[in-house]
């Protein structure tokens, strides 16, 4: 049976990755090794990690892979450097040394802790509005919105800078929710069912 392009594992390609030793490409000015990015793969959505794959690891030009799915070569050069952004934007998060959740336990309840945790996570406040609706049950006037996670979020980063001088690790978490409100949306991703169209078709026909 011929090899589906949408069903390719990104584990898989992190395999295939880990043994190149020179520069994994060059954005802005800087060369990055593989190693660099490695922990982030598997962080972008499938497309992306796919068009990685074939432009930087198999080196296809953009014309041939838009060609490849039936799109414009537009399309293809917005997404590889939206990966690159998004990557960047991994790699450069501040890092906090233990779990977030036990740095924050003392100063935070759950469900705020929650809300931190699912905007560190999807750097999207409706996609954190919908998934704390749906986790706490929330209905009418109690459920979630857009302007309400932002309004909360804000809240906290404002409770932090108050508090992060207890703790290196608040200082940290403090940091974090600064960089994720300077990003927002950031690991968003927007569907097109015309490029999604094209990962119907087989992907060895481009290998």
């Amino acid at each position: 049976m011929r090899k589906m392009y949408k069903n390719i594992d990104p584990h898989e390609i992190q395999k295939r990755f880990s043994s190149e030793e020179h520069a994994f490409y060059k954005l802005d000015g800087d060369s990055f090794k593989f190693e660099d990015f490695k922990p982030y793969i598997s962080k972008l959505p499938q497309r992306e990690i796919d068009l990685i794959e074939m432009y930087f690891r198999k080196e296809k030009k953009q014309k041939e892979i838009a060609d490849f799915f039936g799109v414009t070569q537009g399309a293809i050069s917005h997404r590889i450097k939206r990966a690159k952004k998004r990557l960047l934007f991994l790699r450069d998060m501040p890092k906090i040394s233990e779990d977030i959740k036990e740095v924050l336990i003392a100063h935070f309840n759950p469900f705020e802790i929650d809300l931190i945790l699912l905007m560190v996570e999807t750097t999207c406040q409706s996609r954190t509005a919908e998934i704390l609706n749906t986790r706490y049950k929330l209905k009418d006037k109690e459920q979630m919105t857009q302007v309400k996670v932002r309004h909360k979020f804000d809240r906290y980063l404002k409770k932090l800078e108050k508090i992060k001088k207890e703790d290196v690790d608040l200082e940290t978490c403090y940091k974090l929710i600064v960089y994720i409100q300077k990003n927002l949306y950031m690991l968003h991703e927007v569907i097109l069912p015309h490029f999604d169209k094209g990962f119907s078709v087989t992907y060895d026909r481009i290998l």
